[in-house]
């Protein structure tokens, strides 16, 4: 099969890649999308993942454009209720969401943009001459084929392509190099959500992080929480629940009385070692069913819930990071920098799942601060036509844990494929990009950019 040519490949249909390969195709460039799947979205479709947390930092919103775009065309379609005040008093808004209606809405984007979707389609090897990457073979159907671009984007989260070309890149934490855990979502239905809101009234000191802002439930048409430390210690103590996960933390969908459970955690696998992401998924299905006996003996309003559905693969959180031209530091996080090369902005705070166990590392943002993230984050100079795009940007290990959540993801992906497409149309290197052209387009775009 000849080799098919396009000007941008990107590696990835999860939010940031969509966000890039749409944004790039509207900038006038040829587009191949690959996605493993059969459809588009990533942790938000294929991992059960919701609500998207969170596109504003105290009451401005600081992730628009695209990302926001493809929100607000679900709302008018009844597919998501929109951003709302988040119940469990963590962050400052979430935004529930139809991962079927998500599905369909980003074929419906990528078509419209003029995106080639590759479905069920892996990489298998890449070619790299002169020091750029020129061409990937592709695996679908029993067949490997060629395809060639200008530029690469991986959006994978977990670095493939960046690692399979050599490009430096670390994994995990500085001491050991274990990432955060993983989780197997699952969805649970006929959920009696009106016992837990009568229990936010009457006994808020159940749901910790709500005791300190009481009411906000009121303001969420969708209720997500985050309690109940006591029955989950009882459930370890009398060994109905056999790893280490202190509370119940659940997430009303776009459906009434619909939940997302966000409590597995798979400590200890490699979420890119091949053997330990399988034993991993076996290990996440497990817990996923003890999870759901106990809640439905133990939790008030779950007697008659239902599980729906799993995954259908399991969330990972960290994994591989680009070494790039620039690494995000948490001190750059916490003095709120904002970067000459500014691509986006976030204001999630610092969300450590532990590598050991079961706590969080938790560090909060003053209320209302934000920071930016610069271009150089994704770009390298060992392949300068391969960036990265959404979590596996280069960023110190604790910074990751902000900027890995889905807007944030969506709002790089966006600039990354905007970037791309300029440096083509200026016949320059995405790393020499008039930091002022680049602005100037996505501010047309709806970004907002600090």
């Amino acid at each position: 099969m000849n080799s098919k040519t396009f000007d941008i490949i990107v590696a990835g249909g999860g939010i940031a890649g969509s966000m890039a390969a749409i944004s790039a195709a509207r900038n006038g460039t040829s587009v191949l999308l690959i996605e493993e799947e059969g459809y588009l979205g990533g942790s938000l479709t294929a991992s059960g993942t919701g609500p998207m947390m969170t596109f504003h930092a105290g009451e401005k919103q600081v992730i628009r454009g695209l990302t926001d775009e493809l929100v607000q065309r679900l709302v008018a379609k009844g597919l998501s209720v929109g951003h709302i005040p988040d119940s469990t008093g963590y962050t400052y808004t979430v935004t529930p969401f139809d991962s079927e209606g998500m599905k369909r809405e980003l074929d419906l984007m990528t078509q419209e943009a003029g995106v080639t979707v590759l479905f069920h389609t892996s990489i298998a090897s890449v070619t790299v001459e002169n020091g750029l990457l020129v061409s990937l073979t592709c695996l679908s159907c029993g067949t490997l084929f060629p395809v060639s671009a200008k530029y690469f984007i991986d959006a994978t989260g977990d670095a493939d392509l960046i690692a399979m070309a050599k490009v430096p890149f670390e994994q995990g934490r500085t001491t050991d190099g274990r990432d955060q855990p993983m989780t197997a979502n699952f969805k649970l239905v006929d959920v009696d959500l009106a016992v837990i809101r009568d229990l936010m009234d009457s006994k808020v000191e159940l749901f910790p992080l709500l005791s300190k802002k009481p009411g906000l439930q009121k303001q969420a048409s969708r209720l997500s929480f985050s309690g109940f430390e006591e029955i989950m210690k009882e459930g370890c103590k009398t060994g109905e629940i056999s790893f280490d996960r202190d509370i119940v933390l659940c997430f009303e969908t776009n459906a009434s009385n619909e939940v997302i459970v966000n409590m597995t955690r798979i400590n200890g696998k490699n979420p890119v070692d091949p053997f330990s992401l399988s034993e991993a998924e076996v290990e996440g299905r497990r817990q996923v069913w003890e999870l759901y006996a106990f809640m439905k003996k133990h939790l008030p309003g779950f007697s008659q819930a239902r599980m729906i559905s799993t995954g259908p693969r399991i969330g990972i959180r960290s994994s591989r990071r680009l070494k790039g031209m620039y690494q995000i530091t948490v001190e750059d996080m916490f003095l709120q920098r904002r970067f000459e090369d500014a691509i986006s902005a976030n204001g999630y705070p610092l969300d450590i799942h532990s590598p050991d166990g079961a706590a969080t590392d938790s560090r909060f943002f003053p209320n209302g601060a934000y920071y930016t993230i610069p271009l150089r984050c994704l770009l390298n100079d060992t392949i300068p036509n391969l960036l990265a795009a959404g979590r596996n940007i280069s960023s110190e290990f604790e910074a990751h844990s902000s900027l890995r959540l889905s807007p944030s993801c969506g709002a790089i992906g966006h600039a990354a494929g905007t970037a791309v497409a300029l440096a083509l149309q200026n016949g320059v290197d995405v790393r020499y990009l008039p930091s002022a052209v680049l602005h100037k387009r996505l501010l047309e775009e709806g970004a907002f950019l600090g």
